[in-house]
């Protein structure tokens, strides 16, 4: 329900990352007038640790860029450290922890990266319309 949600919604691009037609991993991001939002980003455990979520992440980024966006955030529970290692790798850094944030249970950091100070490549165009819909990426990270 909530990625259809994400598809239908003008202001989300949902990507898709496919290896030899298998869904190797999807992200969705939000954006907002001043800031983005990372909702969700997964990679199937047989395609971690090949760059399939850095191909993603920095596709989303890419797309904030050109809209004028540099601000991005996220959140990424606080007892996987491997995803907060892939982020802090890909220049975000913690905001605040935020008890309970998942289910009134468990914890969760909020992490952001200013994209303002990192040169980005605009070699892909992102066009940020009105006509949202699903993006689809192949493993050499063109979409």
């Amino acid at each position: 329900m909530r990625v259809a949600a994400s598809i239908r919604d003008p202001d989300v691009n949902v990507l898709v990352a496919c290896i030899r037609d298998n869904i190797a991993g999807f992200a969705i991001m939000r954006y907002g007038d001043a800031d983005a939002h990372l909702d969700l980003l997964a990679v199937a455990p047989p395609y971690r640790r090949l760059g399939v979520g850095r191909q993603l992440l920095e596709w989303l980024e890419k797309c904030a860029v050109v809209a004028g966006i540099f601000c991005v955030a996220l959140e990424v529970r606080a007892g996987n450290e491997g995803a907060q290692l892939f982020y802090k790798r890909m220049g975000y850094r913690t905001l605040v922890h935020l008890p309970g944030y998942y289910q009134g249970i468990e914890a969760a950091l909020r992490m952001g990266r200013d994209l303002s100070r990192r040169p980005v490549d605009h070699r892909i165009c992102c066009p940020r319309s009105k006509s949202n819909g699903v993006h689809s990426m192949d493993s050499e990270g063109k979409s």
